[in-house]
């Protein structure tokens, strides 16, 4: 006799906060990258001639000098990944080499506000998909109010059993759904499959994305 088959989870729907764009492709980002290679390109150019860029609080001979560059690239790309805290205690260090420190400390601010940004924008989208998909499937918008267990045993098992609130409702309830779950969790569920979920503070995101909108629909129509 044949096994009877698991039921297919449903999909998840998509809403109406369009997906933020891959940070490479932040013009503002970008701008302050060519900054920063011009930086390194005009260093370069003033070893060349025979010169010697300024250094603080002490000067390397060439090519030594060149490994100040160190601490600015693992800076940046400690920013483009969205590590705050040590992207900024390099970027200071790298101010050895003074042009292009500066030039490192604007690209990890434009880096970091700009990785703030796409989060912000990927949480807005993924509340507004669970949403879509809660009114498209008939099924409840939930959010976890208390995840069971330790910490260390919830790594070892594949399923997590959570307390949840019911968000029209109010109603409390639990549940036991496949993968790790995190308090604050917004998600609709398929029975142990998590269709859509949103992380923790979605919902102030969706707000202000929403706000934004407005205030720029609203200056549409003034001008």
């Amino acid at each position: 006799m044949a096994a009877r088959a698991k039921p297919s989870p449903r999909l998840a729907v998509e809403g109406g906060v369009p997906a933020p764009a891959p940070i490479y492709r932040s013009v503002t980002l970008l701008i302050a990258l060519g900054v920063f290679g011009a930086a390194v390109l005009w260093v370069g150019l003033i070893v060349l001639l025979g010169g010697e860029p300024w250094m603080f609080p002490f000067s390397a001979p060439a090519p030594w000098l060149f490994l100040a560059l160190v601490p600015s690239v693992i800076a940046i790309l400690l920013a483009v990944r969205g590590i705050a805290l040590w992207a900024l205690l390099f970027a200071p260090v790298s101010v050895w080499l003074v042009p292009t420190g500066l030039a490192t400390i604007a690209v990890v601010l434009v880096a970091l506000w700009t990785v703030r940004g796409i989060r912000s924008q990927w949480a807005a989208h993924d509340l507004d998909c669970v949403i879509a998909t809660a009114a498209a499937h008939g099924l409840p918008v939930l959010v976890v109010q208390h995840v069971a267990g330790k910490a260390r045993a919830r790594k070892t098992t594949d399923t997590t059993q959570v307390q949840v609130r019911d968000v029209d409702t109010g109603e409390l309830s639990t549940a036991r759904v496949w993968g790790p779950m995190t308090t604050g969790t917004t998600f609709v569920r398929q029975g142990m499959n998590v269709i859509a979920q949103a992380p923790p503070g979605a919902d102030a995101e969706l707000r202000r994305w929403v706000e934004r909108q407005n205030r720029r629909s609203a200056a549409a129509n003034a001008a």
